[in-house]
């Protein structure tokens, strides 16, 4: 099926009608990863460095005709989408500062002891070696920061792996003018030729993730979408890593100290959770709070004024309303609006669902249903074994929040309760905003992503792409040969 752009304010298509990428097309694409790999893999951290400075700079220089077809196809606005190629660049050229400061790649040695077993052993060097071409898959929410040249191919860049990206059909002329920018950089940096592609269409995601000589996946999007990709991954008859962040609620506890504004507070939640129309990852999908009938009123007042905004696609709007009903219609839940949707476009009305903890109890399957879009869920519960029932139910996410005055034994019980779903635990901030930096983790227990061990931001991402290999007793002379910072001529 052809691929052509839609612009969500107006439902209507528009640019050029894209084929979808040919078996004959993935195969080269594919060959051609692979050549460039036995290159990039040998290539010096300092050299790779250069490299991903250069995509950066390209991307800089171009960011307002980017912006431009990237608000076109998403409608997110022109400043959100220059902040989000700014932190595009940041990112790589934060790999690449990491790459600078021998982080991730520098060998370790462990001298030999001689002494009887188990304390002797002989001497070993330990490297960090790139695990081979791999497929990313570009997501619907960020075009520029989770695409073709987001994390997911800066840190595998980094690594010293080549590149086989899938375009999202819901952007498909911002990652075409994005891999064409990047391709010319790297032509000009001098990086191998091949070392990142780009395919489009459904078949072209298959086809990639189930090709012997990809070596690892990379996607975030919805649920079903990649647990479809990590099932192709695992039924290879040689399973490859696949690290998917596949969708959360990111449960916000909040108790009483918290609420003392509640106006403020109830401002500060619709703020976060209607960011980018509620199309993030970490979005705070359930709210708990103390059954505080003000808090409601002052929610229900302020969610009045506020503006329906448009979906990234029909698909993600039809999939959104249909979750929202399902809630309402299982749970019993009231519904509080803001302004009425056009009927042009992909809009619905924001909204947030109430709900009694005894109501979710009864149904805790709710609990896991992710209104992708401008809907939250609030939970009112009445004392702290409700709550706890309730986040027992919960299933993993990428975030967990807590709001309160100060940590008693109360609130380290809840942040215990929280740490034990989420891969990140806030104090008294939202779950929106994902900080790039060396502490970060983007990640959590299933279904938040597949590999609840590793980060899709910040410089540890690098590791998902990095494979252990211990030398024993190489002589000291050898070493050059088997670390890529010191290949001959790099």
């Amino acid at each position: 099926m052809s691929i052509q752009s839609v612009n969500p304010r107006t439902g209507e298509s528009f640019g050029p009608i894209i084929a979808p990428t040919t078996s004959a097309q993935v195969d080269s694409m594919i060959a051609s990863a692979v050549t460039a790999f036995e290159k990039w893999s040998l290539t010096s951290a300092t050299s790779r460095a250069k490299v991903l400075f250069a995509l950066a700079d390209a991307l800089d220089a171009n960011t307002e005709k980017l912006v431009e077809i990237a608000d076109a196809e998403t409608a997110l606005g022109i400043p959100r989408l220059t902040g989000e190629v700014g932190r595009t660049t940041f990112q790589l050229r934060t790999f690449a500062q990491a790459l600078e400061k021998g982080e991730f790649v520098a060998p370790s040695i462990d001298s030999a002891v001689d002494a009887p077993l188990p304390q002797g052993h002989p001497k070993f060097l330990k490297t960090l070696r790139a695990i081979g071409p791999v497929a990313v898959f570009g997501a619907s929410n960020f075009p520029f920061a989770f695409s073709v040249l987001g994390g997911d191919t800066a840190s595998a860049l980094a690594a010293g792996c080549s590149v086989v990206i899938k375009a999202h059909p819901a952007h498909p002329q911002t990652s075409q003018l994005s891999f064409d920018i990047a391709k010319k950089a790297l032509i000009d940096a001098g990086a191998p030729e091949g070392i990142i592609s780009l395919g489009h269409g459904f078949d072209f995601g298959k086809s990639v993730i189930t090709d012997p000589r990809i070596s690892a996946g990379a996607f975030t999007g919805s649920k079903a979408g990649g647990r479809a990709l990590f099932d192709l991954a695992q039924d290879r008859e040689c399973p490859i890593p696949f690290y998917g962040e596949l969708g959360s609620v990111n449960p916000v506890v909040v108790t009483s100290t918290a609420l003392s504004d509640v106006n403020a507070f109830a401002g500060a939640y619709l703020d976060s959770l209607l960011m980018g129309n509620g199309q993030f990852c970490t979005n705070p999908s359930v709210l708990f709070v103390p059954d505080n009938a003000e808090f409601i009123n002052a929610v229900q007042e302020q969610l009045s004024h506020r503006e329906p905004s448009p979906f990234l696609s029909e698909a993600t709007k039809s999939l959104h309303d249909k979750n929202r009903a399902d809630v309402i219609s299982k749970t019993s839940a009231r519904l509080l609006q803001g302004k009425s949707a056009p009927t042009q476009g992909f809009f619905s009305s924001p909204a947030v669902l109430v709900v009694s903890a005894q109501s979710v109890l009864t149904h805790p399957e709710y609990l896991a249903t992710e209104c992708f879009g401008p809907t939250g869920l609030v939970v009112t519960y009445s004392h702290s074994d409700e709550l706890h029932a309730v986040l027992s139910k919960l299933e993993g996410a990428l975030v967990g929040c807590l709001f309160s005055q100060n940590i008693s034994t109360a609130e380290e019980l809840i942040l215990n309760a929280l740490a034990s779903k989420a891969g990140r635990v806030a104090f008294n901030a939202w779950p929106t905003g994902v900080a790039v930096t060396a502490g970060q983790n983007h990640g959590g227990p299933y279904p938040a992503s597949t590999s609840s061990l590793h980060t899709s931001v910040g410089t540890s991402a690098i590791t998902r792409f990095l494979r252990p290999v211990a030398f024993q007793g190489l002589p000291d002379e050898s070493y050059r040969a088997v670390t890529a910072d010191t290949v001959k001529g790099k």
